[in-house]
């Protein structure tokens, strides 16, 4: 984990977190949390497989508000609160940061966006500890120079153990491997991705530069 990415963290979460009231130290707010925040989560999750990235962070904001944006949630919404962070997370990689979460992150300008990004990469990797979250993990780091090689070499080790979980993993993995000059795993890749099949999904990568 770099000191940038470390102290974006902590920043953040200092940030959101702050001293407890009274009805938190109570657990009220967090059964609050879990009793609303499932349905929303539920929803944001089918509109990022849509490809619909910009309502899904909405929806996830409208839920949690900064609070998803906390490093390391404890207790009983401690689930909840990852599978929202690992929504915001996505839809900031696959929109190129594009999208603003909240806190500053994600928008208009490059600074904005290459924090989002970074972001990102470490939300996901703090919680890539099975294929799924691999392949997620992927695609943050392939929207960071510096991150390429180990995106594709992510990948590359998902695909040789046929575990790649996702179309887009698939297709993230044929553009890497064009990219290395690894015409034949790219090939094969594009023929995987076609299978897995998400309608949003761009598998071809030939005409890619």
């Amino acid at each position: 984990m770099s000191r940038l990415a470390l102290a974006l963290s902590l920043a953040v979460t200092a940030a959101i977190v702050g001293p407890p009231n009274r009805a938190d130290a109570c657990g009220n707010s967090v059964r609050r949390l879990v009793d609303s925040g499932q349905e929303y989560v539920q929803k944001a999750d089918l509109l990022l497989a849509k490809g619909q990235h910009r309502k899904a962070v909405s929806t996830i904001r409208e839920a949690f508000g900064d609070k998803a944006l906390a490093a390391d949630m404890k207790g009983p919404g401690a689930h909840l609160h990852r599978r929202a962070q690992r929504i915001l997370a996505l839809a900031v990689a696959r929109s190129g940061g594009d999208i603003a979460i909240g806190m500053g992150l994600g928008g208009a300008s490059k600074s904005r966006k290459d924090a989002a990004i970074a972001w990102a990469v470490l939300t996901l990797r703090l919680q890539a500890d099975a294929p799924a979250q691999t392949a997620d993990l992927a695609e943050a780091l392939a929207r960071q120079a510096s991150g390429r090689a180990e995106a594709h070499d992510l990948l590359k080790g998902l695909a040789d153990g046929d575990l790649m979980p996702t179309a887009e993993g698939w297709a993230l993995l044929a553009e890497l491997s064009k990219e290395r000059g690894d015409v034949e795993t790219s090939k094969r890749a594009v023929e995987r991705c076609m299978k897995t099949y998400a309608r949003h999904v761009k598998c071809d990568v030939t005409e890619q530069t």
